[in-house]
């Protein structure tokens, strides 16, 4: 078996649930580096907000951002997308009617809410870790309105045109799915996508952009084969990248018809460093 390129995505998988990376874990990725094989970050986070939260040194040569809507390759930005403005306005309209916790991420900034909604949005992420949502969403949701959230009084116009992604949460994963019903209407008037990484989220997207599009434009740019690419993850908007790597491995974690479509299912979850054990096995 031949791997040359790890792609990994972040949340539930190479982070832990304090939103950061092992020192095993960031020293054996340098050490396979160092070996000739190439890292790429594959994540819903914006460029911004995955920075933010890996090791200044963390050896990654590219990133797929924000779900396949911005790639780069270093620090080349070679693709960037973003929502229909008409279809930011009309989700922001409709996340308030419903008060639904909703972030704009912007191209180039951080997660953003409109101020006026900081108070129903806060309220969702106060008190102890709900039944329904697993402890890495939870300490992520209460982290990005806490401490890392843009507030906003206005949204012109044109910030509106240059919003890379939007993403909603809810506690209960019954009103999560009406959310998502009533989104795949909308698509007949408006060209997205979602994907969700849990039962509690779901993100938009641009049409037919997910991580694997992102992924086959890193592949290209660096002339590497998919065929010996491995790609980790544990949601179902990884999905897309395991069908087009030759290789791919779901976190202990991952749900499982997640875990049905991988190649293999990693013996440890990623709050007990399980990415680093796995990785450490395959490339002994």
């Amino acid at each position: 078996m031949s791997i040359e390129t790890i792609m990994l995505d972040l949340d539930g998988t190479t982070l832990t649930a304090e939103n950061q990376v092992t020192p095993e874990l960031n020293a054996y990725l340098k050490k396979l580096r160092s070996l000739g094989k190439h890292v790429f970050v594959v994540t819903g986070r914006s460029e911004v907000d995955a920075l933010n939260v890996l090791p200044k040194d963390f050896p990654h040569e590219g990133m797929v951002a924000s779900n396949g809507m911005s790639v780069f390759a270093g620090g080349k930005r070679i693709f960037q997308q973003a929502l229909p403005s008409g279809l930011v306005q009309q989700m922001i309209k409709r996340s308030e009617q419903q008060r639904m916790y909703y972030q704009l991420h912007p191209i180039g900034g951080r997660r953003t809410i409109l101020s006026r909604d900081r108070g129903y949005i806060t309220d969702q992420i106060r008190g102890e870790l709900p039944h329904s949502v697993s402890e890495n969403e939870w300490n992520s949701r209460r982290q990005a309105v806490l401490e890392d959230m843009v507030w906003k009084d206005t949204l012109t116009e044109e910030e509106s045109e240059q919003i890379a992604k939007m993403y909603f949460f809810s506690t209960d994963a019954r009103l999560m799915a009406a959310w998502k019903q009533a989104l795949r209407t909308l698509q007949q008037t408006f060209a997205f996508d979602q994907f969700s990484s849990s039962p509690n989220n779901t993100e938009l997207v641009g049409k037919n952009i997910s991580k694997a599009s992102g992924i086959g434009q890193l592949l290209d740019y660096f002339n590497l084969s998919p065929e010996q690419a491995l790609a980790v993850g544990d949601g179902e908007n990884d999905l897309p990248m395991f069908q087009l790597a030759g290789h791919s491995a779901a976190m202990k974690n991952a749900p499982d018809h997640v875990q049905e479509q991988a190649d293999w299912v990693t013996e440890n979850p990623y709050d007990q460093n399980g990415l680093f054990k796995f990785l450490n096995t395959v490339f002994h």
